[in-house]
């Protein structure tokens, strides 16, 4: 039997004890899980195994955001228990909707921003604009993170 299928299938017992609504198996190597919280948003992540046994996640709903390698089973289900805790908390939020379409447009905008380097000839000057404007926006969630409550789920 393949490490790879052992591995994936002890992330799919684990998953399916914290209350996954359902789990995709792709090959050996690639599972979709979805989990519906209680006000009915749905939480989708993907995650590969790689031939070296690790783990690759990437939270797909509500919105696309790369969460990188994890070295064992634990750490996946752990990273994956606490942010379901966050998004549950979140759920709550009057705001919630509004967040995760800021949330999209941010993954939109890293997609637009390709697309513009690879199909167009970006000058210095614009790149600098640019540039100067993403460091602003940073800046300013920096700050905000200084002034505004912190949520402890």
């Amino acid at each position: 039997m393949n490490k790879n299928t052992v591995s994936g299938d002890i992330v799919d017992l684990k998953l399916g004890q914290m209350g996954a609504k359902q789990i995709t198996k792709l090959r050996s190597n690639m599972y979709i899980v979805d989990f519906q919280l209680e006000h009915g948003l749905l939480i989708s992540y993907v995650f590969n195994i790689t031939k070296h046994d690790k783990y690759f996640l990437q939270r797909m709903r509500p919105y696309a955001m790369v969460q990188g390698k994890y070295a064992n089973t634990k750490e996946i289900t752990q990273f994956i228990k606490e942010d379901l805790k966050q998004f549950r908390v979140a759920e709550g939020s009057s705001n919630f909707d509004e967040f995760v379409g800021i949330s999209r447009k941010s993954v939109q905008l890293a997609q637009e921003v390709e697309q513009l380097f690879l199909n167009y000839n970006v000058d210095k000057p614009t790149l600098d604009e640019m540039d100067a404007t993403l460091n602003r926006m940073m800046q300013h969630l920096e700050e905000l993170k200084t002034q505004l409550p912190k949520i402890n789920p």
